[in-house]
């Protein structure tokens, strides 16, 4: 009961802290009751789609995980007094790890129930077969439980594995720390396997399009994995290139707003190169559905009947959508978190002779790449691969569907921007009262 009363406390006082904790999991459990409704249905219509919930399962363990981190570098003063006041460590890892549970299961209620609301907005207005509400409700709850309690048990194992081998000198010190890399030539092999990897994955996409139908299978089922390692290999390659820049001391580094935004990106470049290949993987993913629900109503392809083309369609586009709100969402959270910690950097800066509209443009310029720079490499793959595999659509498709891949990609390119615009503008409005001080 101590414990409960006391992590209640302090999840109270970090709110703003656990709001990208707290958005992060809801909206992925929503995704997971989703997916898992979709799973109960699809297995009475025919249809498979349990592989993206287990999908959504290691992606939310990678973002928790993150998260977690993030935390006990926010409380790690907070803990290394405990320490000296003479709670044992064993005690501590305790409190926060129910302060986190705590957290995360007032999130699976909530996500849950919007989950489900969202599906069921959609499934029971719809003319078919019905499922009484309770039975799908249950059953799908108790399916995402199960992955709550997986993905839970493997973050807090090792949350509690980091925290238990942290000294209170550490602990002082977790916050401020910085992820340096004794070797700065170590980038070098990481750009190799970049160029190597992705040129296979455009190889494979080659043998797709040029390839007589019979050997399509074999490219069909190796493409994704080299473009995945190329995306990790890119994101380790192009912060290890910035950090190496950073520490051989160019001259052009110092010029204007370089030297600033350089140290920002590279700060914790190891955990930011792994983000961003999780967050390049959701905009991947994001695209996929988007194309996939706009071409399923199309009356000329005719591969299910209405009602089940209908239906895939509203889920692939709702999966679009949930997708593109994780990637821009989470990373907002995350840049008002970075900027509100950098509020006194800012006012050193003031001090040194930078006005408030040159602050605001620097911070600007800091939301701006950071919601872009998981797309990098996202749209290296889309701009590349959409025109051939464009071409092998043509030759398959009715004439009247010629392009229609290049249309998509165009209509996709629009929801981009204007995610982007929306939320680049809000982060942009919310940032000013941590640049401008109050009178």
């Amino acid at each position: 009961m101590m414990y409960l009363k006391l992590s209640i406390r302090n999840a109270k006082r970090s709110f703003i802290d656990y709001l990208l904790s707290a958005a992060a999991m809801t909206v992925l459990l929503a995704i997971i009751e989703v997916s898992n409704c979709i799973a109960i249905i699809g297995r009475l219509a025919g249809f498979q789609v349990i592989s993206l919930t287990l999908l959504i399962a290691v992606i939310q363990i990678v973002l928790v995980g993150y998260i977690d981190t993030f935390m006990l570098k926010q409380r790690a003063k907070e803990f290394a007094n405990y320490l000296l006041l003479g709670m044992e460590k064993k005690r501590l890892t305790r409190l926060f790890l129910c302060e986190v549970l705590l957290i995360s299961f007032f999130c699976y209620l909530a996500g849950t129930t919007i989950g489900f609301a969202i599906y069921g907005s959609w499934y029971f207005c719809e003319p078919h077969e019905m499922i009484h509400c309770g039975f799908l409700y249950g059953k799908s709850m108790f399916y995402s439980f199960i992955f709550f309690c997986c993905i839970e048990a493997v973050c807090s194992f090792r949350l509690s594995r980091r925290l238990n081998k942290l000294q209170i000198r550490e602990l002082i010190y977790e916050r401020n720390r910085n992820q340096g890399e004794k070797n700065i030539g170590n980038y070098k092999k990481w750009g190799i396997i970049f160029f190597l990897c992705f040129l296979c994955g455009i190889g494979c996409v080659c043998g797709i399009v040029f390839l007589p139908d019979v050997y399509i299978v074999y490219p069909v089922s190796f493409t994704a994995i080299p473009f995945l390692i190329s995306v990790f290999a890119f994101y380790k390659w192009a912060f290890g290139w910035l950090y190496a820049k950073r520490r051989m001391k160019s001259v052009k580094i110092y010029q204007k707003d370089t030297l600033y935004i350089t140290a920002n990106m590279t700060a914790g470049f190891k955990t930011a190169a792994i983000i961003n290949t999780v967050f390049c993987v959701c905009f991947l993913f994001s695209a996929c559905s988007f194309v996939t629900g706009a071409l399923m109503p199309q009356p000329e392809l005719a591969l299910f009947d209405a009602t089940k083309r209908q239906w895939m369609e509203t889920s692939q586009i709702c999966i679009c959508i949930v997708f593109l709100v994780i990637y821009f969402s989470i990373l907002s959270f995350q840049q008002m978190i970075e900027i509100r910690q950098n509020s006194k950097s800012n006012q050193i800066m003031r001090w040194m002779g930078k006005s408030n509209k040159q602050l605001e443009r620097l911070v600007r310029l800091q939301i701006a790449i950071k919601l872009a720079s998981p797309m990098i490499m996202a749209l290296l793959i889309i701009l590349l691969c959409i025109p051939l595999l464009n071409i092998k659509m043509n030759l398959t498709l009715p004439a009247s569907l010629n392009n229609i891949l290049l249309k998509l990609t165009g209509e996709f390119g629009a929801c981009i921007i204007l995610f982007y615009i929306s939320y680049f503008g809000i982060v942009s409005a919310m940032s000013k009262r941590y640049i401008i001080p109050s009178a």
